[in-house]
């Protein structure tokens, strides 16, 4: 899986648009992208909830950092080996979705929290488009997105 992106305005149609917090959210990894500011990509993605942390045996957890930050590094090399630099992204489609505690057994797959699917236009340097699908999570209406999971597809 991969994730990239950064807002422009396509001449075709505009951009959906997401909460501010979102939007935030998204400038800020998106420009790392750009800039190729890795290692603000690896404190951006994936997503540990509360309940995976507890169940980590103990010291395990620098171990998970350190394997989901060779996999951003890994997944960042590829994606810019293949299509060359990021240059701009517009969301094509949100989704946003509450799961509470309690939504059984979405909480326990997913986590809970508010979940926000988007799906985005990107363009790069070598190759004109590809399909960006993100999945952002955030515990609390007042905590940070963090991307959650990702996909990236070739238009052909």
């Amino acid at each position: 899986m991969f994730v990239l992106l950064a807002c422009t305005k396509d001449k075709e149609k505009p951009s959906v648009s997401v909460a501010p917090d979102c939007q935030q959210f998204l400038d800020r990894y998106f420009e790392a992208w750009k800039s190729k500011d890795v290692a603000t990509l690896q404190a951006l993605c994936y997503y540990l909830s509360p309940e995976d942390r507890s169940r980590l045996p103990e010291g395990s957890l620098e171990t998970w950092r350190y394997s989901k930050n060779k996999l951003v590094m890994e997944n960042f090399e590829q994606v810019t080996k293949t299509f060359g630099d990021f240059k701009e992204y517009k969301i094509l489609s949100v989704k946003t979705t509450a799961i509470s505690p309690q939504d059984q057994p979405a909480a326990n797959m997913m986590g809970s929290g508010i979940h926000t699917e988007l799906v985005c236009k990107a363009k790069f340097s070598k190759k004109t488009d590809a399909h960006v699908g993100l999945h952002l999570i955030k515990e609390t209406e007042g905590s940070p997105y963090i991307v959650a999971a990702w996909n990236f597809q070739a238009n052909l």
